[in-house]
């Protein structure tokens, strides 16, 4: 190699931090567009927020919004991991000190991904600062605390929502579109189960999911919330009463450090219900299930047909209705990838199916175009507050063997 041609060659230039040129896209877009930007602080940053940070690198891309939503901080407890998490999910900037970033003028909306234990704490200390908030589900650990979310939500005058995203499934809210007007008729049953296998094995290792202290409840908390959110969003009633049964088929599990710690959550739970018009329900959430990964699935019977959704071919709605010729009835499947459904133009051409990543896209599209208007955002923490009376009663339920009414 000829060292004096490599000697005479200028010295690469340094790359522009990642950050500062994230901050230049932002505020260039935001310009281009004539609109504001929406400045979001993250906290948390493990599974929930790979989901939500990526919903805000593209909601503007696909959806036309009054606001340009920017990454601006993502807050962790370690250093090392919040810087790298911002560079991974491309914000701004990383801190350790919500305190000061809460205390940030140019914070306008603080988006809640931690663990169960911490929602009402972070999501309190947001509205009394004057930001507005979207929360992770469940909404807190038990109902007292969501009550006090979402007392403290209706007399901020900030804007409040909850990631309870399957309802922004073009399919499912194709569901909800057609039961409100009447396709089935009035509702009479709704069987739902949300089954997973991760803790299937003995083996599988203990995670804060296993902890009562941390979580609230195990798959009810985890899983039951989404069924119960989503028969309230598809039919528009609310629970009556409850019956519920639960059970924890690995009572202790080894951590990363391969200590053995116990589980004090449940492994299954399920539970009957009778909603406001009388219409029965029954409800199933597991991770026991061996061969079962994400299997979210809920039927809804009517006086004059049935609708069938589920999460894991979520781009499909099968659909019965009696009024079909009596020769061709049966169960059909209507593909939702078209742009007369739900969200579903706003991305790829008619018959381009979509994903899991898409519904929070959605979500967070809606809360941003909301807050233009005095309309409520919903799911909001009122929604929350109404699952959590539900989640807490079947607790209640199981733990007296005895029907339990929902608290009003």
């Amino acid at each position: 190699m000829d060292t004096s041609l490599a000697r005479s060659l200028p010295e690469p230039e340094k790359p522009e931090p990642r950050n500062k040129v994230q901050r230049r896209r932002s505020e260039g877009r935001a310009q281009a567009k004539g609109r504001p930007v929406l400045n979001v602080a993250m906290v948390g940053h493990a599974f929930m927020g790979r989901a939500h940070s990526n919903a805000m690198r593209q909601v503007n891309r696909f959806f036309e919004l009054p606001f340009e939503v920017v990454p601006k901080v993502v807050v962790g407890r370690h250093p090392e991991r919040v810087e790298a998490a911002r560079d991974r999910f491309g914000f701004e900037e990383a801190s350790v000190d919500l305190a000061a970033v809460l205390a940030r003028e140019d914070i306008h909306l603080v988006d809640v991904a931690t663990p169960n234990d911490s929602h009402a704490s972070i999501s309190i200390a947001a509205l009394k600062a004057g930001k507005h908030v979207m929360c992770e589900k469940p909404l807190a650990m038990d109902l007292k605390e969501a009550r006090a979310m979402a007392r403290l939500a209706a007399s901020s005058g900030r804007k409040v929502g909850l990631w309870h995203n399957y309802r922004r499934c073009p399919a499912a809210s194709l569901a909800q579109r057609m039961i409100a007007r009447g396709d089935i008729g009035a509702v009479r049953q709704v069987r739902a189960v949300y089954l997973q296998d991760w803790l299937a094995s003995a083996d599988a290792p203990w995670s804060w999911r296993n902890d009562r202290a941390v979580c609230g409840s195990g798959a009810h908390g985890d899983l039951n919330a989404h069924l119960i959110d989503m028969t309230r969003f598809l039919t528009g009633l609310e629970f009556a009463e409850v019956c519920g049964l639960q059970h924890t088929f690995t009572t202790s599990r080894r951590d990363g450090a391969g200590a053995k710690r116990p589980v004090d959550v449940d492994d299954a739970f399920a539970f009957l219900a009778r909603l406001s018009n009388g219409a029965i329900g029954t409800y199933e959430a597991t991770r026991v299930a061996p061969g079962r990964k994400n299997y979210n699935r809920i039927e809804i019977s009517g006086e004059t047909g049935s609708i069938l959704w589920n999460l894991e071919r979520m781009n499909e709605l099968e659909v019965f209705r009696y009024d079909a010729p009596a020769d061709g009835q049966g169960f059909r499947t209507i593909m939702c990838m078209d742009s007369p459904h739900p969200y579903a133009g706003h991305w790829w051409p008619d018959g381009h199916i979509i994903g899991y990543e898409h519904t929070f896209v959605h979500t967070l599209a809606d809360f941003v175009a909301n807050l233009k208007g005095k309309k409520r955002f919903a799911p909001d923490f009122d929604d929350g507050v109404a699952v959590q009376a539900v989640l807490d009663a079947a607790v209640k339920s199981a733990q007296t063997r005895r029907w339990v009414k929902v608290p009003g």
